[in-house]
């Protein structure tokens, strides 16, 4: 696949976190967004919140991660010394593993060491995971031909009550609000088990483009 990037939103607010270093920092990837929005780096300002929504998704699996990207489904990318790219534990705390936490049904999914990881996004498997077809099938139903930075495409049901991701699933979102209600609902499912019903909501500092169940 090929990338075009976008000049970063906020050149000023890098981020670089333990895990991460100036891996992207300090080649200006801070803040950069991808082919419209597909994929995007995580800038001083965007990645508090998802790291919030990651430390809670991955904390309560035992699994720390730092959060460097993200794209166009509000999916994070995030650093790890806790499993190796084949998902194995590892105690030695040594690798820097990139993992993938999924909002939209909370799975973790292992990716590559932090050092491949450009070089892994031209491989088909990774055209395959970042899902270009729905992105810009989504985009024509959602009248846009860019995602802004902060925004998103977030399931109106998540995976883990039952929804499907498919484009008449999909609305415009702002990512804070979107991994606010998607870790709520995560964490109502964690505590009450599978079929429990949905529970009262708290918005996030921001508005989002419509309710959520």
């Amino acid at each position: 696949m090929d990338f075009s990037f976008h000049p970063p939103t906020r050149p000023d607010a890098q981020w670089r976190p333990g895990l991460v270093g100036g891996t992207f920092a300090d080649r200006g990837l801070c803040g950069c967004s991808m082919n419209r929005g597909l994929l995007r780096f995580h800038d001083a300002d965007s990645a508090p919140a998802a790291q919030v929504a990651v430390d809670a998704m991955c904390g309560a699996r035992g699994l720390a991660a730092e959060v460097f990207a993200f794209d166009w489904l509000a999916r994070q990318f995030a650093v790890t010394t806790r499993l190796t790219v084949e998902g194995a534990s590892d105690s030695s705390q040594t690798l820097r593993t990139v993992v993938v936490l999924d909002p939209f049904d909370g799975s973790v999914t292992p990716w590559v060491d932090v050092e491949s990881f450009e070089g892994a996004l031209s491989v088909p498997i990774a055209h395959d995971f970042l899902l270009p077809d729905l992105f810009r099938e989504w985009m024509e139903a959602a009248g846009i031909d860019q995602l802004a930075f902060d925004s998103c495409a977030g399931a109106t049901v998540p995976g883990f009550y039952g929804g499907k991701r498919e484009v008449g699933n999909l609305t415009l979102d702002s990512v804070e609000v979107y991994l606010s209600f998607a870790q709520q609902l995560w964490e109502h499912g964690q505590k009450n088990g599978p079929g429990s019903p949905p529970p009262h909501l708290v918005a996030a500092k921001r508005q989002s483009k419509g309710d959520r169940p």
